[in-house]
């Protein structure tokens, strides 16, 4: 009984340990992004805004072309992309560790989605500094080729 009681409670520390993987990631994440930043997309200079919702369990980052929803989501954090097609592509990455200069969201899948149009396929942000972001996209056409595209973002003073 001292045996199987033992088991369950390590078992217990255990499944709160790997739960805390993605939540302190998604910490870390916060950390490095909420805020005002600038980018440039076409010669026009545009914001987007990083903002902590749903009492802290969310961030969201809000552009003039779509909005993402990021959390915790067991050992990784997901994000859902709200673009302006109307479609969702839902991405994944495993939580970064605390030295991670960059974190990667791969395809999980897609809702509202139209056969034969392109979408969203995937994410690297990448942490130059302090102030500067850079988020490279990855879309998939309907011919199933991929191709990028990249916002440099600069944090805003104040």
């Amino acid at each position: 009984m001292r045996t199987l009681s033992l088991l369950l409670l390590l078992f217990a520390l255990g499944a709160q340990a790997d739960s805390s993987t993605g939540a302190a990631g998604f910490d870390r994440l916060k950390d490095r992004l909420i805020g005002t930043w600038a980018f440039i997309e076409d010669g026009k200079s545009y914001e987007t805004t990083f903002e902590l919702v749903s009492h802290g369990q969310a961030l969201l980052e809000r552009n003039s072309g779509y909005i993402a929803v990021y959390h915790p989501d067991g050992q990784s954090i997901a994000m859902t992309l709200y673009t302006r097609d109307g479609n969702q592509p839902r991405l994944r990455a495993a939580a970064p560790d605390q030295a991670a200069e960059s974190i990667t969201f791969a395809f999980a899948d897609i809702t509202n989605w139209k056969r034969g149009t392109e979408h969203i396929n995937g994410l690297e942000i990448i942490f130059k500094d302090p102030n500067h972001v850079i988020e490279n996209w990855e879309t998939l056409q309907p011919d199933g080729k991929k191709s990028s595209f990249s916002f440099e973002l600069t944090r805003k003073k104040g």
